[in-house]
């Protein structure tokens, strides 16, 4: 049993597969669908209370002896399932929406209401997805012209425009949210009151090709959103921010007539011609160079990153960063957080040759990690000199036989070109993401939930080390804000890395939720278990595990889903001992 340190409680809250499934229903031997089983619940007016209930209480009481932990659940509210629309008005489905909150009122257990309508489309949503994708002016455009249209697990990834009020999505979705809430108000204060937590949207970001692999710096940089709105509002916004064109030309070097003639950057300098400099992007256009890959002690003992600029003292990579990938490799590995980075700004440097160094720094010794011939090159492409430095003292060591390490990124030899644009179009891109959480945070608020109990459900590509933020601009909308408290989601060791609570303590965030979180790999229950009690200590309102279901396993149909189900028998992930770590925390 732990001992108690706060007398306000986190809510255990895993998000719940299978609303609308019953106790009956289950136990039905002649229903052999989950629509039927739909149904039978349905006539018989039985909500997934009883279901909800006998799974959750296998874990424990509704409250652990400490007072330090609650156990509820997450219900999902799918904004788009709700809506229908003509071609000219939509219309919204009062009755289902009070059938979803059927399970609100014949529970007793404390919820998390995730008011869900993002770019991952399937089942009731999927039909006016595609009529409002038809229309031809919905969605994202790439860089290249084209539309992103992907798939997650059995979801269809539609890139709705972000930050734009005035689109059909936006519409439906706030219609939507605004009958929920409607709906949501009507309850009786005693249902009102277990609700602890909303969660908003979903994960908001722009889009980019491969979904689910390409995330990395590996492909060709295309990024949305190039549409003929999402241009228009560039322009604005970079009128807002600088007023006349001038201020923007002296900040640019450029000699641009008016807004209207900006074009945000879409080209590759190295691969396509440019009509002017501006309008070259690639991953490192805004002046940044990141420089990462993988490390970790044989026996656990610390190390450092030192990072050198021709022969001068930088400053240290961040480590601690998670790699998944890494340590689903590497059977040795007992948790993920063996990634490092180090974002390198050339944007102030001078054109020309310049030598990076990374060296591991152990037990008051050097060795090497990786070197680089670094090439800043200037808007006329002149050929780049090489850049008179300062002499570093040889490492110690070549080598360090402690440490096993690989740097991913970048190539040994490489040049980069700097575009302020680039760096301003990326910035119009973030505030596109978070506006657009703000405004669907605000009318939440202006209802009868809380402001204090309204959390965004945010994706952080910010953690791991291989993934390219800028494809996503969501960083953003992590930071603290008078709209929203944060909701972030974690995978992998990222839930238990010091990174993650440093950077809650950089960033201010007294209180926080997880509205998705899964460690991804094996781990002793006794330690997961001690990091969800880190997490109370932080601020955490709700911790959210990715997923509980009430849906007989006979009736599963996504395997590869299904790896992350908070099961005692499903060793997938290290799931089963996931679940066997919060049955700790109710012991």
């Amino acid at each position: 049993m732990f001992a108690a340190s706060s007398s306000t409680a986190t809510l255990i809250a895993p998000m719940l597969e299978g609303n609308g499934l019953c106790l009956s229903g289950v136990n039905n031997p002649d229903l052999h669908d989950l629509e039927s089983m739909r149904r039978y619940c349905e006539d018989l007016g039985e909500s997934s209370a009883s279901l909800l209930e006998t799974i959750l209480s296998d874990i424990g009481p509704k409250k652990s002896a400490d007072g330090r932990f609650e156990m509820g659940y997450m219900l999902g509210l799918s904004l788009l399932s709700y809506v229908s629309w003509d071609g000219v008005n939509f219309s919204v489905d009062h009755e289902a929406i009070r059938k979803s909150l059927r399970l609100l009122g014949d529970s007793d257990r404390s919820v998390v209401l995730y008011f869900f309508a993002n770019h991952f489309i399937s089942g009731d949503s999927a039909a006016l997805a595609k009529k409002l994708a038809d229309t031809g002016d919905e969605l994202m455009v790439l860089n290249n012209g084209k539309t992103p249209l992907d798939g997650y697990f059995s979801s269809t990834v539609y890139p709705w425009r972000v930050g734009d009020n005035q689109s059909l999505f936006f519409k439906a979705r706030q219609q939507a949210l605004e009958a929920v809430l409607d709906e949501l108000c009507r309850l009786p204060k005693s249902d009102l009151a277990k609700v602890k937590a909303v969660t908003t949207l979903g994960e908001v970001h722009h889009q980019f090709p491969n979904f689910q692999q390409g995330m990395g710096y590996d492909s060709s940089y295309v990024i949305t959103d190039y549409s003929e709105r999402s241009i228009q509002q560039f322009r604005q916004w970079l009128s807002d921010e600088f007023g006349t064109v001038e201020r923007l030309n002296v900040q640019l070097g450029a000699d641009f007539e008016s807004f209207a003639e900006i074009q945000p950057p879409s080209k590759d300098i190295r691969k396509q011609s440019l009509n002017n400099f501006f309008e070259h992007i690639d991953p490192y256009a805004h002046g940044i160079m990141p420089f990462f890959g993988w490390a970790f002690s044989t026996d656990g003992s610390p190390f450092e990153v030192n990072v050198y600029l021709d022969g001068q003292f930088l400053g240290q990579a961040q480590t601690g960063m998670t790699r998944v990938d890494v340590a689903q490799a590497l059977p040795e590995l007992s948790h993920s957080n063996v990634g490092y980075r180090y974002n390198l700004d050339f944007s102030h440097l001078s054109p020309g040759r310049h030598s990076v160094e990374l060296r591991f720094f152990q037990n008051g010794t050097e060795s090497s990690l990786s070197t680089y011939d670094f090439a800043v090159i200037n808007r006329s492409q002149s050929s780049p000199r090489r850049v008179q430095g300062f002499h570093l003292a040889p490492v110690a060591s070549k080598e360090n036989k402690n440490i096993r390490f690989w740097a991913d990124h970048p190539a040994t030899t490489v040049g980069v070109y700097y575009n302020p644009l680039a760096k301003f179009w990326l910035e119009f891109r973030e505030r596109q993401v978070t506006q657009d959480i703000e405004w669907f945070a605000d009318l939440i608020a202006n209802s009868c939930i809380d402001s204090e109990q309204v959390f965004s459900h945010q994706i952080a590509p910010d953690f791991n080390p291989s993934w390219d933020p800028t494809l996503f601009a969501a960083s953003n909308s992590l930071k603290k804000n008078a709209h929203y408290n944060l909701g972030i989601n974690l995978y992998g060791g990222i839930i238990s890395s010091d990174l993650f609570f440093d950077w809650l303590d950089e960033q201010h965030h007294e209180k926080y939720g997880l509205p998705e979180m899964h460690p991804m790999l094996p781990q002793k229950p006794e330690e997961l278990a001690g990091v969800l009690q880190r997490h109370h200590d932080q601020g955490a309102v709700f911790l959210s595990p990715y997923f509980m279901s009430l849906v007989p396993k006979q009736f599963a149909t996504d395997p590869a889903h299904d790896r992350f189900k908070l099961d005692p028998s499903n060793m997938e992930y290290g799931s089963d001992q996931f679940y066997r770590a919060i049955q700790l925390l109710f012991q």
